[in-house]
């Protein structure tokens, strides 16, 4: 390995805390982290790279430690439609990681990812000896299924830009960075993802996009976006 790989891997005091920050590890005691870790392997994606395939047989779960990556399924006739993005700290693969059945999603990295990957025979013993990270778990699940419900919702009921404004925001408020002098929040979204996000073509993403960026609610660069005033990102949701 390289000086300049040895210096992008987490070291093992990173991995740590990003467990202790994940949402489903948080009520364990040291001894059932350093368990986890103990049992867990770092693995690399690049962007675009696809991390789980629909239809595989799961093995285990992932936690992410550095990078988004963009949950999708695509239909017989190659339609790909987007059903959320995930980072730092969120878990990829628990569902299956519970029946033992197959991947129900393709997982694809937004940019170059590190993630910790937890075998199914390792979690399924935790979750044996632990009530609270059972429950934990089954939040987890829940909220999923609260956000795909959210998305039908607002795909059937709110316009374009209703829909776009939403999910920007959403996104901006789970994963963007935050400036100290002013109040901009940034996303490295490409607009193909966007489209695929909202149910909608990139052409109308992008012109929804462009007339938003002419009032200076945001600021469209290359693979990204920063949000400059929420409070101009109107839409027409009647």
């Amino acid at each position: 390995m390289s000086v300049e790989a040895r210096e992008r891997t987490p070291s093992l005091s990173v991995r740590r805390e990003a467990l202790r920050g994940c949402a489903l590890f948080q009520h364990l005691s040291g001894a059932q982290l350093e368990a986890v870790l103990a049992r867990s392997t770092l693995q690399r994606f690049r962007r675009g790279n696809i991390i789980m395939h629909r239809g595989d047989p799961a093995t285990g779960m992932v936690v992410i430690l550095q990078g988004h990556v963009r949950i999708s399924v695509t239909s017989a006739e190659g339609r790909e439609t987007s059903l959320g993005m995930l980072g730092p700290g969120d878990v990829v693969g628990e569902m299956a990681l519970l029946d033992g059945g197959e991947r129900s999603a393709d997982v694809a990295a937004m940019e170059d990812c590190v993630l910790l990957n937890i075998n199914r025979s390792d979690f399924l013993i935790l979750l044996e000896s632990n009530a609270s990270l059972c429950l934990r778990l089954m939040a987890v699940l829940c909220e999923r299924l609260r956000d795909a419900n959210r998305s039908v919702e607002e795909i059937a009921t709110l316009s374009l830009a209703g829909r776009l404004r939403h999910t920007l925001l959403r996104l901006a408020n789970a994963y963007g960075g935050t400036s100290i002098q002013e109040p901009q929040v940034s996303l490295r979204l490409s607009q193909n993802d966007l489209g695929t996000l909202v149910g909608a073509s990139r052409e109308k993403v992008n012109r929804q996009l462009r007339q938003w960026e002419q009032q200076g609610a945001l600021e469209c660069g290359r693979g990204t976006l920063r949000i400059l005033k929420p409070n101009l990102l109107t839409a027409d949701e009647s």
